[in-house]
């Protein structure tokens, strides 16, 4: 079940990349991205870790499925190679625990970044994501990362994880190990020992 939830997950991610590419070409497409997460993060030396990008472009073979699948029925509007190679590369941006909880800053605001004074999003918008990374951030395993951590929070199977204590704080924390769902074991636990000491908890 927990393959399926992550099956699911990447297939939309994918569908999203194709949405947003509107037109344009992967680096077009990616440039923007960059340019964003640089602009949220305030941090310019960002970049994407092409030798990463590549590996996945390699191996592959079951997303590339997948975004055909999803083109049989007219569900992916762009050339696949140019989807997936956006999606790969997008996917291989690489960031420090500092930088990735820099880019979080503005939810912790009501979408502003309140260490430039940028407002990024609309308040309404904010309130949105952080509810969809407490509702899904985390697979299967998303209402029990509610119930031990009690943060907004969105994992990554590179082991990361990004979380928001609304009005206080936002945290990233990395270690690769993974649990049988896809999310660090490391990072989870230390959350919720954070949670535990701060009171940070939503609930």
């Amino acid at each position: 079940m927990a393959n399926l939830v992550t099956r699911l997950s990447t297939a939309g991610a994918i569908a999203i990349v194709d949405a947003i590419m509107m037109g344009h070409e992967p680096k077009e497409l990616l440039a923007e991205i960059l340019q964003f997460i640089r602009y949220i993060a305030n941090d310019n030396s960002i970049a994407i870790d092409e030798k990463v990008a590549l590996s996945e472009l390699a191996t592959g073979h079951r997303n590339a499925s997948l975004a055909h699948f999803m083109a049989s029925f007219g569900r992916i509007e762009h050339a696949i190679d140019c989807v997936l190679g956006a999606y790969y590369h997008q996917c291989s941006i690489s960031m420090s625990c500092e930088q990735l909880a820099k880019s979080g800053l503005f939810l912790v605001s009501d979408g502003v970044n309140q260490t430039t004074g940028n407002r990024v999003v609309s308040s309404h918008r904010a309130r949105r994501i952080n509810s969809l990374m407490l509702m899904c951030g985390h697979y299967d395993g998303s209402g029990e990362f509610a119930y031990r951590v009690g943060l907004p929070g969105k994992s990554g199977v590179g082991g990361g994880i990004l979380a928001i204590a609304p009005s206080k704080a936002s945290i990233a924390v990395w270690s690769p190990g993974l649990d049988k769902i896809g999310n660090s074991k490391l990072g989870t636990l230390a959350l919720e020992m954070l949670v535990q000491r701060t009171g940070w908890s939503v609930f």
